[in-house]
């Protein structure tokens, strides 16, 4: 098994502008930094739970903000804490300039947000139909050109809209894991995982617009440069087969939200020039390279100079320790060779190009006799610089900066958010930069290398909405599954001990059971410094007596092989604006039989599934008009506001103030009409 070295060109996060995001696919610290902040997560939140997310207005006459069930929700677009979003007209982050020049070139994304100016045309006959009375006509010849002249332009009626009834207490809102989930399921009715069991573009500008390639070259920074990769910074994808795939180019603003993962060709007595500037030596990607500041960099790329350009950062972790991808002839070995690369590239406020860093993750590969493949992984980030036009602060839900998985509402296949309580502070949550992740299963094989605190049994993010079955096998003797279904001395590697008298195996872990539960977002803006944004993934424990080897049967029962998360989500706010949220999470584990067939060849061994999934059931809620209550109609006036009317008795008072008040009205009709005659 090759030895597996991850250096990393680590940058300095602390270092960081307050407003660089922190995305998720590059080697970076696995939780967003709010320690410097966490002081002031106490001063938020509400003990009820969170009913109206952040980025929304409530609708609901007389309710605080804290208990308001009735609201509608604005510039889905804002997917970024405390930074503009590129073409994102309604951010409040944005400047006006970058407002301006996003409306100038008519980039400006959908606000999600209902018009409510709407035009309704009657025709001379529908109003003549209601109510009529001399001297009204309808549709006379003479009155056809005006046909459309009567239309209502503004709805200002007391009606608001028509919104999801949720309930308004926190039981109905969040209903336990279960109330929300079924034990155990209902084949008859759920088509879910658990009951299915398989048998460019190029412009000149100045700066660069959303999409455009990026300008690239290499040289000695003198008179010696030419074209990079056809003269594009490359950003190599896997093609249908699974191999990467050199032709691609990254596209400024654009980013996977996990790695892109493809394969290399090991070709058996080629390694070595493979691994000397070729497939495997990183110098091809980093070294005396050049991308260019704006998108007229591209006329400029076979230049005698580098104005206009900036060199890719590699001054720190592999370069600092002299590391290079070099052939070691006696053990015939690609020494460093590539084994993941991310781009991360800063941009200032007038979409200019600052500078690019590159991490990288390199690995020893040994010649083999056939050809084999290589996983690399290649992946970009794009971090803005300028402070946002709004303040950071928790009211504003921007304080924390990071990717959104929606605004409010979780948009499909972003990540679901996911953290744990922060140590420092019951009042916020330590979120992981990477949402919620299963084990990976890349090469089919379970990963028993090491245990979960070191992360490597992570890599499938799971989207929301989306239903997800990842597998992997282990291979295990006769004699070493009676081991792993005993859990002695074979399986110290990657078993635990779980709750009860059960060995579990780290990749079917749900996130942080460790220590504490998982929490996942309510909705898609979740805020870290605000704990009751987040609810727990409630953990069923495991419900199956001790495992047991049968030395007859060679075979265990009751060892957990597969892990099952469920979430319910449904949709809340305006029903012309719905926002998507979470409302109940649970994670169970279930077991299968492990039964040794083959015992033909002595010491021989077999593969054994293991499983996780996920499935989203969603939550169908009633809808209801709402009306806000009328405003009081009798008002208190002076008792002398009449004079020098006099009044001599009660009766005299109402019907006289009665006939007055009716007066007043048709004299004022009167006279409104003389001006539409």
């Amino acid at each position: 098994m090759p030895s597996f070295s991850p250096l990393l060109l680590l940058l300095s996060l602390l270092s960081l502008p307050p407003a660089q995001a922190q995305l998720d696919s590059c080697s970076h610290p696995r939780h967003f930094l709010i320690d410097s902040i966490i002081t002031s997560a106490s001063a938020y939140g509400n003990a009820n739970n969170v009913f109206m997310p952040p980025g929304c207005s409530c609708q609901e006459t007389g309710v605080p903000k804290s208990e308001c069930v009735i609201f509608d929700c604005s510039c889905k677009c804002d997917l970024t804490a405390g930074a503009c979003d590129m073409n994102c007209c309604c951010d409040s982050e944005c400047t006006n300039e970058q407002i301006q020049f996003f409306t100038e070139k008519d980039l400006c994304l959908d606000p999600g947000v209902s018009d409510p100016v709407y035009e309704t045309c009657y025709s001379p006959y529908e109003v003549g139909v209601v109510n009529p009375k001399y001297p009204m006509r309808s549709d006379d010849s003479a009155e056809n050109a005006y046909k459309n002249l009567l239309c209502v332009q503004t709805d200002n009626s007391g009606t608001k809209g028509v919104f999801f009834e949720t309930g308004t207490t926190k039981s109905e809102l969040y209903p336990s894991a279960d109330e929300a989930f079924v034990s155990g399921a209902d084949c008859t009715t759920t088509f879910d995982y658990t009951c299915w069991s398989p048998s460019s573009s190029v412009s000149s500008d100045s700066h660069y617009l959303f999409g455009d390639t990026i300008a690239a070259t290499t040289g000695d920074g003198s008179t010696n440069m030419a074209a990079a990769f056809g003269g594009l910074l490359p950003f190599p994808m896997a093609d249908q087969n699974g191999v990467c795939n050199e032709g691609n180019a990254v596209k400024f603003g654009e980013y996977d939200e996990a790695e892109n993962k493809c394969k290399r060709e090991k070709r058996a007595s080629d390694l070595q020039n493979q691994c000397n500037d070729l497939d495997f030596d990183y110098d091809r990607f980093t070294k005396d390279f050049y991308v260019g500041i704006a998108q007229s960099a591209k006329d400029e790329i076979v230049a005698t100079s580098t104005d206009g350009f900036v060199q890719i950062d590699i001054s720190g972790g592999l370069a600092a320790a002299n590391v290079e991808t070099t052939w070691d002839a006696g053990t015939t070995t690609c020494q460093n060779a590539l084994k993941s690369l991310c781009y991360e590239i800063t941009y200032s406020n007038d979409f200019k190009i600052i500078g690019v860093a590159a991490r990288l993750v390199v690995e020893d590969i040994a010649e083999a006799s056939t050809t084999t493949y290589f996983d690399q992984s290649y992946s970009v980030e794009f971090h803005y610089t300028g402070a946002p036009n709004t303040a950071l602060s928790i009211t504003n839900n921007n304080m924390v900066n990071r990717t959104r998985s929606g605004n409010p509402g979780y948009i499909f296949g972003r990540p679901v958010l996911a953290g744990k309580e922060h140590p420092a502070s019951s009042a916020a949550v330590l979120a992981d930069v990477s949402g919620l992740q299963i084990m990976s299963g890349v090469n089919g094989e379970c990963d028993t290398s090491n245990q979960w605190s070191s992360n490597t049994n992570l890599g499938t993010t799971i989207g929301f909405g989306e239903d997800v079955s990842v597998g992997c096998t282990l291979s295990l003797t006769a004699a070493q599954l009676q081991q792993v279904c005993t859990g002695t001395s074979h399986t110290s590697n990657y078993l635990y001990d779980y709750p009860g008298s059960v060995k579990m195996p780290y990749w079917l872990t749900s996130m942080y059971n460790q220590t504490s539960s998982t929490k996942v977002g309510i909705f898609g803006n979740a805020d870290p410094m605000d704990t009751t944004q987040w609810i727990d993934v409630s953990e069923k424990l495991f419900s199956a007596s001790s495992p047991s080897y049968s030395s007859a049967t060679q075979s265990c029962e009751n060892f957990p092989t597969a892990t099952h998360y469920k979430f319910m989500w449904t949709y809340v706010g305006s029903t012309t604006n719905p926002q998507a949220k979470i409302m109940a999470a649970r994670v169970e584990h279930s077991t299968s039989p492990m039964v040794f067939n083959d015992n033909r060849v002595a010491g021989s061994s077999q593969k054994f599934p293991f499983e996780v999934t996920v499935d989203w059931e969603y939550k169908e809620l009633n809808v209801d008009k709402y009306s806000p209550p009328p405003p009081p109609i009798i008002f208190s006036v002076p008792y002398d506001v009449f004079y020098p009317f006099q009044i001599d008795n009660a009766a005299g008072r109402s019907g006289g103030l009665s006939l007055w008040l009716v007066g007043v009205v048709a004299a004022g009709a009167s006279l409104a009409s003389m001006f539409f005659i």
